[in-house]
């Protein structure tokens, strides 16, 4: 990720029980080394401070103009001391996510949902259970590393939320940074084309008759018209789309091969080191590639203003998000099957055919699970 300038703040009137730490506008891969002070937070016609509590982790958390948006998080906590904010959420696309009340404030705290997604934060004069809202402190930030499922759009309207997760998990899921470390492993397992490496860490038993099925339909397709494809990179697709990983399973086999498919028709080949494998497996995680494609993001702004009868606003993370799924295939976090049937009338009513390629089918997710709307 392009790294981002940090604007130094040092605070001196928040509560004592916290450190006052360097507030950053804007932190990729982030982990919380102690509690972090975001000042001068919008809310309800004036501003607040808050407090990013030690150990949280996130993909990015962006701040900017009075407005914070938190990307992917993992265990990200805040707390603000302020007794006029009464609750403090998380929305996306104008839905609460989830809510905590600030019963305590100073010492309650809210933990953002772990569903992938970029989450805006509000902080709210009204408690949950009571409703309504103060001002809305997020914004920003670009993009969803995975995004939420949505009820049924029009051609094309804006999904709504899934249920609300709670503000509190008793078991935290792994956080953003963990995520990344495991995919980055099972890359390197799988690059090495070792079919023993992958059952091992796919807890699978070897199905030679898979292989050589999954090879004959799957894999020969993927390397058609490619030059001088390596014996071990058609072994490891072949593996992959067999197989899975860890992270990867819940997709299933024609899904995985689909994601290789995405990868190739963002940038022109397969997957053979352990860095494009992992760009890979990050698209199956609806997590934003390492790797850009320049032809692939232009080709994507195409078809958004086809769908959307406008250009794209890159700064919106509704349209960033459509056009960066339809560029690299980005998988949702939670699939809505109703949803994506919609999301094909949608496809079919603009295009005029049901969608086949691999960049039909990411159109047909941008439509169901970004949130841009005409």
């Amino acid at each position: 990720m392009k790294k981002i300038t940090v604007v130094i703040i040092i605070l001196l009137l928040f509560a004592p029980m916290f450190l006052v730490s360097p507030v950053l506008a804007a932190t990729d891969n982030f982990t919380a080394n102690g509690n972090i002070t975001v000042t001068n937070v919008t809310f309800n016609g004036a501003t607040v401070n808050v407090v990013i509590l030690n150990g949280s982790t996130a993909e990015q958390w962006t701040y900017n103009s009075g407005k914070m948006t938190v990307k992917n998080p993992g265990t990200f906590k805040i707390t603000v001391s302020n007794s006029s904010v009464m609750a403090m959420r998380a929305i996306i696309a104008d839905e609460v996510k989830s809510c905590a009340d600030n019963t305590t404030p100073g010492t309650s705290f809210f933990t953002f949902p772990t569903i992938a997604g970029i989450y805006e934060l509000e902080l709210g004069i009204n408690s949950c259970t009571s409703g309504g809202g103060g001002s809305t402190s997020g914004g920003g930030g670009g993009g969803g590393g995975g995004v939420s499922t949505s009820a049924t759009p029009a051609v094309p309207a804006t999904p709504a939320v899934p249920t609300v997760t709670p503000a509190t998990p008793a078991t935290p899921a792994i956080s953003a940074a963990d995520k990344i470390q495991q995919i980055i492993g099972e890359a390197a397992i799988v690059a090495l084309s070792k079919v023993v490496s992958i059952l091992e860490i796919a807890g699978a038993s070897r199905n030679e008759s898979a292989e050589s099925t999954n090879a004959s339909k799957y894999t020969t397709a993927l390397v058609k018209g490619l030059k001088s494809v390596a014996t071990e990179a058609k072994t490891a697709i072949t593996n992959f789309v067999t197989y899975g990983t860890p992270t990867t399973k819940i997709l299933g086999v024609g899904e995985r091969a689909g994601v290789v498919s995405s990868y190739k028709a963002a940038f022109g080949a397969v997957p053979a080191s352990e860095t494009e494998w992992s760009d890979v497996i990050k698209i199956a995680n609806g997590r934003w590639p390492s790797k850009t494609s320049a032809s692939a993001e232009t080709r994507a702004k195409t078809s958004f203003k086809t769908i959307y009868l406008r250009n794209a606003d890159m700064n919106n993370a509704h349209d960033n998000a459509a056009v960066t799924v339809m560029a690299y295939g980005l998988r949702p976090a939670d699939r809505n099957l109703n949803s994506e049937k919609a999301a094909i009338k949608s496809f079919k009513a603009t295009f005029g055919f049901a969608p086949t390629s691999a960049t039909n089918w990411d159109a047909v997710r941008a439509i169901a699970y970004s949130g841009a709307k005409r």
